[in-house]
């Protein structure tokens, strides 16, 4: 009995043993597999920050590569590497190939550890030290039109647009081709000039997500494509916004995030849409077809050119803000409005003329600038004329005063209280002469007469000389009179060519 009992008492002893043994297996087991994951998760933690350190190292090298330009000597292997030993206990070695120029590999090894990793950024564009600033404020050739909730019209060529909340949106477009590839966007504003509107408000740029011309309606993107949404396919999210408070005044947003991104190709440069907020009634902004010039839609860009990039010539074509002519036989009578401007000196006057530079920023260096004036007419003795009946010197001088086109006149410079008056009848200038060209004997009406004044010009940009426009003078008495086309004419208007870079 006593012996089955401890029997009984043994084989009760087994499965308690034997569950003992399973338990420490599992525990043991369970203890190796939470050191393994332990040991796995400590290896990924090193590989990770090694990473971070070659990534920090890679950013910090090309950060300091931009700042040295492209002729300064870039990060080199062994000698001159960009390095920090204590990056949250990891630490980094970075250099690049070639020491200068563009593009550059970048190299970057981050250590953390026993755990090493090598990371390479090839291609990387590298900038030059300063910056560029280019002013896109295209005429005629501009991209920009309105679409009307209420008309299906061709709005393409029309000098204001209309912007009105949920009936009529703009539509612009600038052509970036002349920025290069590679360049990094470190500022960019547009500014559209504002003629009329009341109230105040908010006025939204959109980014415009299809591609469209100028034919653009409210239902469609072209003249026969459909938007996908009425009024336009644009993105939901305002770009930017600009405050309305009065006309006559510029609006403008900053664009820089979004030009960066067309420039280097992350975005197309599909345009964007102008959206005026619910408040505002009547608001017109000038176009790219508007007949003044500096109330055009423009784009300052400014950008790290890359290395190798020289900026090309810029060439505008200006149009005077002002001209008119003042002549001594009607001493206070004004011909601002007039289609003509008379250049003589036997029945004396004076042709003035004021065009803006204000487009071409400071420091930009005029390599030519051309005032082309249309010689439409001629008379002498006052009488119709087909040739000239001697040589003539035409000069052009800088003028020293302010003038008013509706209000100057050959004793007067503008109206108003105050000393008004020229100093010196027939305008106040400078002398000696800023141009000077011959008309030869024999000389016809219908042609352009062109006078260099490259360096005047280079003195408004550069802010030496104010601006108060140019006069023409004949210097020796004839009873000649040369009859330039003015800005009022129906064509050959006058013109001032500058090319700057």
């Amino acid at each position: 009995m006593r012996t089955r009992r401890r029997l009984g008492a043994g084989f009760v002893l087994l499965p308690v043993v034997l569950l003992l043994a399973l338990v420490a297996a599992m525990a043991y087991v369970g203890h190796r597999e939470i050191g393994l994951v332990s040991a796995s998760a400590g290896s990924t933690t090193d590989y990770d920050k090694a990473r971070y350190a070659a990534e920090a190292g890679l950013h910090r090298a090309i950060v300091q590569m931009h700042t040295k330009g492209c002729a300064g000597t870039y990060p080199m292997f062994l000698l001159s590497p960009v390095q920090d030993t204590a990056f949250d206990g990891g630490k980094y070695y970075a250099y690049a190939s070639p020491l200068s120029g563009s593009p550059a590999t970048v190299y970057s090894t981050g250590t953390y550890g026993d755990t090493q990793i090598t990371l390479t950024r090839q291609d990387v564009p590298m900038h030059q030290a300063a910056t560029t600033t280019m002013m896109l404020q295209p005429a005629a050739e501009g991209i920009d039109t309105y679409v009307n909730q209420s008309a299906a019209t061709n709005n393409g060529n029309m000098s204001m647009l209309s912007a009105t909340a949920g009936t009529t949106y703009p539509l612009l477009r600038f052509d970036l081709s002349t920025i290069p590839t590679g360049a990094h966007v470190t500022s960019a504003t547009l500014s559209m000039y504002t003629s009329s509107g009341s109230s105040t408000d908010q006025v939204a740029l959109h980014r415009v997500t299809r591609d469209w011309t100028e034919a653009a309606s409210w239902s469609t993107s072209d003249g026969s494509t459909a938007w996908s949404l009425d009024g336009g396919d644009v993105h939901s999210t305002a770009v930017a916004t600009a405050s309305f408070t009065a006309p006559s005044s510029w609006l403008n947003w900053d664009v820089t995030a979004l030009v960066d991104r067309w420039v280097k190709g992350s975005l197309p440069n599909q345009g964007v849409q102008v959206r005026a907020g619910a408040a505002i009634s009547g608001l017109q902004l000038a176009s790219s077809d508007n007949a003044t010039a500096a109330q055009r839609p423009k784009l300052a860009v400014t950008f790290l050119p890359p290395c190798g990039w020289t900026p090309p010539d810029t060439v505008v074509t200006l149009s005077p803000v002002a001209d008119v002519d003042v002549n001594k036989d009607a001493p206070g009578t004004n011909f601002g409005s007039y289609p003509d401007l008379y250049l003589s000196k036997g029945y004396e006057a004076h042709p003035l003329l004021r065009f803006d530079l204000s487009g071409i920023a400071p420091g930009k260096t005029v390599k030519s600038a051309t005032l082309r004036l249309y010689f439409q007419a001629l008379t002498i003795n006052a009488v119709a004329a087909t040739k000239t009946s001697k040589a003539l010197t035409l000069n052009v001088h800088s003028v020293t005063k302010s003038w008013r086109e509706l209000e100057a006149n050959w004793t007067k410079r503008q109206t108003g209280s105050g000393s008004n008056n020229w100093t010196t009848a027939g305008g106040d200038y400078k002398s000696p002469a800023t141009a000077t060209m011959s008309l030869a004997k024999d000389s016809v009406p219908g042609v352009w007469l062109e006078f260099d004044i490259k360096t005047l010009a280079q003195e408004w940009v550069d802010g030496v000389t104010v601006n108060n426009g140019v006069i023409g003078v004949l210097p020796t008495t004839s009873t000649e009179e040369i009859i330039f086309a003015s800005r009022e004419a129906a064509a050959n208007p006058p013109q001032l060519m500058v090319t700057y870079q």
